[in-house]
């Protein structure tokens, strides 16, 4: 069985030890899923890019000679690392026009095959040299493609407003339009058992009426983490990013018109309700007081 590393281990290591847990946790994408997710979780945490690549280069190696990998997980490793290829070069090689640099053509073409074009187009919108002119007719029934641009265009912000790397932002790309639609489409809404059900004259609890599309409400975010937090597997480092990142999505959909300030406000103070119990959870999480950190400073 493939070990867990935790961050105060990750630290402590020479170069050595540390490439031999990665590769070994590589080479066991397939049989120890929950241990690389964590893996990359962590690491993207913490904007470990060289030692992300390093994992992920293994784990794609592995992909492609076992035949137990599915579908998906080829397509979620390619993806993670192509983007943490590319998060590297633009940490410290901002990117101020539309075109891929050769060096960094060459290496994600060393790595996974690599389209020119959607390339260019991809690191122009993630660099933030082109956005879109945003209303929210765009994005409020979250189809796809728009949110995915729009997290595109998050990840930029992040980090010329934040100072914060791609590698944490990238953690809740993909989690955050996926609660929206959980929301929308009733997902999140309070269960009720069948004891409650059969019981006349009971009232169901019925979800706050018209939320704002993009603004999480504390209600349905509180179930969004509670499943990051006890379903396999589990991910404490995607759900402490969720929801240390809110202040910073609010500033950004402000910055694109999305939300006014009122409405920020009043979304703040209603996800500072999580606060507490959120604190309670990663002050007690052994091997990275990092989160418990974090959310004590919220929404700093």
């Amino acid at each position: 069985m493939t070990k867990l590393i935790s961050w105060q281990e990750f630290e402590g290591m020479d170069e050595a030890a540390l490439r031999a847990v990665l590769a070994a946790v590589g080479e066991a994408v397939v049989a120890e899923t929950a241990v690389f997710q964590q893996t990359t979780d962590m690491l993207s945490y913490h904007n470990q890019l060289a030692s992300l690549i390093y994992l992920l280069q293994s784990g794609y190696t592995q992909l492609q000679t076992n035949d137990n990998a599915s579908e998906w997980q080829q397509q979620t490793v390619t993806a993670l690392l192509t983007d943490s290829l590319v998060f590297q070069y633009l940490q410290s090689n901002p990117v101020d026009s539309a075109s891929a640099p050769p060096q960094l053509f060459a290496a994600l073409q060393a790595s996974v095959p690599i389209d020119a074009d959607g390339l260019n187009h991809y690191l122009a919108h993630l660099s933030g040299y082109t956005q879109y002119q945003w209303q929210l007719a765009h994005l409020a029934e979250h189809p796809p493609q728009n949110m995915a641009a729009l997290m595109i265009e998050f990840l930029a912000f992040a980090f010329k407003e934040v100072g914060v790397g791609y590698g944490r932002t990238n953690l809740i790309r993909h989690l955050l339009p996926t609660y929206f639609v959980e929301r929308r489409t009733g997902q999140l809404n309070p269960r009720q058992d069948l004891g409650d059900l059969m019981r006349k004259g009971r009232p169901i609890p019925k979800p706050r009426p018209d939320p704002h599309p993009l603004a999480p409400d504390s209600e349905t975010l509180r179930r969004f983490l509670a499943k990051l937090l006890n379903y396999d597997p589990v991910r404490p480092y995607a759900a402490a990013t969720l929801f240390g990142f809110m202040p910073t999505w609010l500033r950004f959909l402000q910055a694109r018109h999305l939300l006014t300030a009122t409405e920020a406000t009043a979304a703040l103070e209603d996800l500072a309700t999580l606060k507490p119990d959120l604190h309670s959870y990663f002050a007690n999480l052994a091997g990275d007081d990092a989160l418990g950190a974090a959310v004590a400073n919220w929404p700093n």
